[in-house]
Order: structure tokens, then C-alpha cells, then sequence
């Protein structure tokens, strides 16, 4: 890691805010527990409370860093700059899938990633219900529980067997429209109802989805699962091609569970080459 702080320090935190924060209120949010940030995106007192205490624990572990919040930045805009002004800075998703959360269903994460100088150096993803962490460290592969996440066979080249999660909100009306047609009825592709990107890169990660679509780049969202995914053989890349950023937040991202499918897949999806070519 960039810093002194040990990785399974990083996970116990994690795993106690969930257990002490997060999961007495799984089910039993009252009236008032429940709030909109935007019309339609929803904020609970769970994930309020659970970053506050995420925040303060990272910044005990390492006292020298930054830390950008989702809700942090929901209060306040300007700390999502904290991402691009170098040295170390924690990205923290309290509950990824709050929706699903607040619902009582299961498909919700906490996430934290690690930045170093802007590139993502270390990622968790904790499933509290699975009882799963996922952990990625650059340059030394994925891992879920402790156990390294082995490359895939390639699987069809045909994107009509492949399984995905498309999200088109975001998308201009033309091709939000294009991606709700091709998708249509296709039973191996879920379209706006996959949930939380806690698990949605954990299962491109370990081959149980080909491909995902996403329309907004937060890093919270992201910054852990695309280092999970990078380091387990596939890749994030904008629609451009060029390689996902933490620091950027520029719509439009297409992961591929298997890194020599990107183009293919951009080319199936998107009808066009990308306009740069991927970084390495």
C-alpha cells in the first residue's frame, strides 16, 4: 500500500462500522430514516452515520490523508476536489445500492479505496450480507476472503450469450433509447435494476457477468471495483477507450470481465471504434 496502514486494518474497520452502524438498521429504518439527496436518490441515516464513523477510523489508521465521502460530497461539492489534489485520499461509498437497502434487500456494499497521487492503489468491497470482502492492491491481483481471484476462460465472442448490467440513466434520449431496444427482452442482461456496483464488479471480477454499462463515473462507485476488476484480468475504460480515472467524473464507462473483449464489445454496443486507444 502507499501508506504504513496494514490492508487488513483497512478490512476490520470496514466490517466493524458495518456490524456497529449499518446492519442494526438493515430492516428497521423508521419515518424520517429515509431521505432524498435528488429526486430519486435516496440517503438513509445508516449511510450518514456509517461514513462518519468509516471517515474518522481511516483517519486514525492514517493521519497524514484525505477522505471523500459520497455524503460528504453531497453536503458539500467542492471535497470531491480532495480526489485530484495528490497525496493519499480514502474514497468512501458507506452503503453502495442504498436503494436496496432501504427496500430490506440484500444486494447492498460498503466500498473504500485507496488513492495515491490520483491512481488507485488499494480497494474493498464488503458484502455484509454474504459476509464476502473483496480486496484489491495494484500489482498484486484480486482476492475474495483472502483467496486470489484466477483468470477466466474466454468466454463467447457472441454478445448475445454474454450476461451484462446496463444502465442507461444518464444516456442522451438516442442512445439511452438504442441501449433500452438492443436489450430488449434479453434475459441475460439485466437493464436498469442490476443494483449496487458492490457486487455488479465482483461478478465481472469472477466471470459471472461479461460486461457492464454505466452512466456516471463518481468514484466512489467505482475507484474499488475497477482496480478489482483490472486486477483480476478485465478492464474499465471510458467510451473513448481510455483507461478509468478515480479523479475523473465524465459520463459513459464500459467494464469487461475479460480485458481483450473491451473492443469487441464497445464496437457491438456502441456501433464505433473508440476514438483513443486503450491504455495499456
Amino acid at each position: 500500500m502507499a501508506s504504513s496502514v496494514r490492508a487488513d486494518s483497512v478490512a476490520e474497520a470496514i466490517r466493524e462500522v458495518s456490524a456497529e452502524v449499518i446492519m442494526p438498521r438493515f430492516r428497521a429504518l423508521g419515518p424520517g430514516d429515509v431521505m432524498e439527496k435528488n429526486p430519486g436518490d435516496l440517503v438513509t441515516v445508516a449511510d450518514q452515520l456509517a461514513e462518519q464513523a468509516l471517515t474518522s477510523r481511516l483517519l486514525d489508521l492514517d493521519p497524514g490523508s484525505a477522505v471523500v465521502g459520497e455524503e460528504a460530497v453531497a453536503a458539500n461539492h467542492t471535497i470531491l476536489e480532495r480526489a485530484a489534489a495528490g497525496g493519499r485520499v480514502w474514497i468512501i461509498d458507506p452503503i453502495d445500492g442504498t436503494g436496496s437497502f432501504a427496500r430490506g434487500a440484500t444486494r447492498f456494499a460498503v466500498m473504500v479505496a485507496l488513492l495515491d497521487e490520483g491512481q488507485t492503489v488499494s480497494g474493498w468491497i464488503w458484502q455484509p450480507i454474504d459476509q464476502r470482502m473483496y480486496t484489491a492492491h495494484l500489482g498484486q491481483g484480486a482476492h475474495c476472503d483472502g483467496i486470489k481471484i484466477e483468470p477466466r476462460p474466454t468466454p463467447s465472442h457472441d454478445l448475445s450469450e454474454m450476461t451484462g448490467d446496463v444502465r442507461t440513466t444518464f444516456f442522451v434520449d438516442q442512445q439511452r433509447l438504442e441501449l433500452l431496444q438492443r436489450f430488449q427482452d434479453k434475459e441475460r442482461v439485466v437493464v436498469d435494476r442490476g443494483g449496487a456496483c458492490g457486487y455488479v464488479y465482483p461478478e465481472l471480477a469472477t466471470g459471472e457477468l461479461d460486461f457492464a454499462v454505466f452512466g456516471r463515473q463518481y468514484p466512489w462507485d467505482h475507484a474499488a471495483g475497477a482496480l478489482l476488476l483490472e486486477e483480476s484480468g478485465g478492464a474499465a475504460r471510458d467510451l473513448s477507450g481510455s483507461a478509468y480515472e478515480p479523479t475523473h467524473t465524465t459520463w459513459g464507462l464500459l467494464s469487461v470481465s475479460h480485458r481483450n473483449q473491451w473492443e469487441l464489445i464497445h464496437r457491438e454496443l456502441f456501433g464505433q471504434e473508440a476514438t483513443d486507444r486503450p491504455k495499456p
